[in-house]
């Protein structure tokens, strides 16, 4: 009987808890404020108290552990798709779905977010099923375009983190720069010089460093810890269910992009961790599961669920493609959802610190997605697929005034998400270079044949 392997640069190998903990922590550090980040901002702008505020960050962590752990170990159901991708990937609260939230929470109510996201997610999921016959449209240009995009667009999150956090009445503080950028130095001088388990862990060993820095110099806030309940679960269907066409449309148009947002964040998986491309079969999986716990997730109050790429890159950048590491982030993801205590004691990770590892993740995050591009090689055609979509994907953030008098689904859709406008323009843009060559090559082939005869 074959011994099982215990290295952490195997697909199924199980190393030992005291190096596997850390490097499963260090996947939660990554992308835990992040998907809490969706939760937050719609609490805001509906209105809610802090028990109901709590309730949506819990289902946020519940739901992004379970989606994880579907996505490591997969339920067969028939030839040729699971319920999850079996590839090295860690889930949460998608941010490509924050503007379109924050937006349909404000203006017509948390029943119409949910309702609309329970139709959406039902659409994605009979989508999943003829995923391989549109799979040719997500090249590694166009793959890598989109994980750039994303890198690209979550900047301003990082800096503004950095910064002390928008609304924080330290914000743009000297103290928030020092400790953030400490942070990031941290991580920078660990993978350089650092070995075994503080090189592999830089990221969670960085924002410990941070977070005691923090404590020494007074800047953690401690005020929002005022449920002490070890143990709460949320219940199904707390604000009702209610739906709007326009609303389902515009959530089915993001889950579209999401698919190509799982397609990058899989390839870079795959490729910087398994050294192979994903299978049809993986990415068709992928969605599937994915569909399923964000539609099941919207009865219990979750945002949409979506793969972190800055969890791919920390993958595709150390090797580790353990499955049993990073469901040890997504055990953690669940058991701070199911305690208010704990989701509360992570949000005392003051936003300087989320802010100095962040830029480093996403940072990652972009040279990753331009690694995919390189794979197709730097040709003229791809640097401008790649030009232009960074252009609309960045451009639209930055200047979102351009597009007031647009509809509003439109407005959202383009102006809150740079993997959105990116994507878009990437497809379409290859697309008219495809047809450019198909017909090249027909004229070609007309050619010859004249010539044979």
């Amino acid at each position: 009987m074959k011994a099982k392997s215990t290295s952490k640069f195997e697909l199924d190998g199980i190393p030992p808890l005291k190096e596997s903990i850390p490097l499963g922590l260090q996947h939660l550090m990554a992308m835990v404020i992040g998907s809490c980040l969706p939760a937050i901002l719609i609490a805001n702008v509906a209105g809610l108290d802090y028990k109901m505020s709590t309730l949506l960050i819990q289902a946020a962590l519940i739901f992004a552990g379970l989606s994880t752990l579907l996505q490591l170990y997969p339920i067969p159901l028939f030839k040729g798709f699971k319920l999850g991708g079996g590839i090295p990937v860690i889930m949460g609260a998608t941010a490509m779905f924050i503007g379109a939230g924050v937006s349909v929470a404000g203006k017509y109510g948390l029943p119409v977010l949910f309702g609309s996201q329970i139709i959406a997610g039902i659409v994605i999921i009979i989508i999943s099923f003829g995923l391989k016959k549109i799979r040719f449209i997500f090249t590694p240009v166009v793959s890598g375009t989109i994980v750039a995009c994303m890198g690209l667009g979550l900047f301003p999150i990082a800096i503004k983190n950095l910064a002390g956090g928008m609304g924080n009445e330290t914000f743009g503080q000297p103290i928030n720069f020092i400790v953030g950028i400490a942070v990031s130095l941290m991580i920078l001088g660990l993978n350089k010089y650092g070995k075994g388990l503080f090189k592999d862990a830089s990221i969670l060993v960085s924002i410990i460093f941070g977070y005691i820095l923090s404590l020494m110099l007074g800047i953690v806030n401690f005020s929002s810890i005022q449920e002490f309940t070890l143990i709460a679960l949320p219940k199904p269907l707390v604000f009702g269910l209610d739906i709007k066409i326009e609303v389902v449309v515009m959530f089915s148009i993001i889950y579209l992009v999401e698919i190509a947002d799982i397609m990058g964040a899989c390839t870079l998986s795959a490729v910087g961790g398994l050294n192979r491309q994903v299978t049809d079969e993986e990415l068709s999986s992928a969605v599937l599961g994915n569909g399923v716990l964000s539609t099941i997730g919207a009865l219990f109050s979750a945002t949409p669920m979506g793969m972190f790429g800055q969890n791919s890159a920390i993958v595709s950048n150390t090797k580790i493609i353990s499955k049993f590491v990073l469901a040890i982030g997504g055990i953690g993801l669940f058991l701070a959802g199911v305690s208010p205590l704990l989701a509360n004691l992570i949000r005392t990770i003051p936003p300087c610190v989320v802010g100095g590892a962040t830029l480093v993740i996403f940072s990652t995050l972009t040279t990753s997605g331009l690694r995919l591009v390189s794979m197709d090689g730097f040709n003229q055609e791809n640097s401008m697929i790649l030009g232009l979509s960074m252009a609309a994907g960045i451009g639209f953030m930055v200047v979102p005034q351009v597009l007031e008098k647009s509809p509003k689904f439109i407005e959202t859709l383009l102006a809150d998400s740079s993997v959105v406008s990116g994507a878009m323009v990437a497809i379409i843009v290859q697309g008219l270079y495809m047809i450019k060559f198909s017909k090249g090559k027909d004229n070609k082939n007309k050619k010859d044949k004249k010539e044979n005869i």
